[in-house]
């Protein structure tokens, strides 16, 4: 039990990390697709605009709240 939780806790700080660095990036990768497909699948664009803009959120908050 002990070692699920300890992957967890590192799976976990593993995505806070990744988020946190590229979150950013992945909201301007984001806004340049969504664009180029929306009129072919709209639904596909909202979707990725909507965890472009999600992950820069997440980004931003945790930078806010300090470490």
């Amino acid at each position: 039990m002990n070692e699920a939780v300890h992957l967890g806790r590192r799976a976990l700080g593993s995505a806070d990390h990744f988020l946190r660095t590229y979150g950013p990036g992945m909201k301007q990768l984001a806004m340049g697709i969504a664009p180029a497909i929306a009129r072919s699948n709209p639904a596909l664009a909202a979707g990725i605009a909507s965890v472009g803009q999600a992950a820069d959120g997440y980004s931003q908050l945790r930078t806010q709240l300090g470490d």
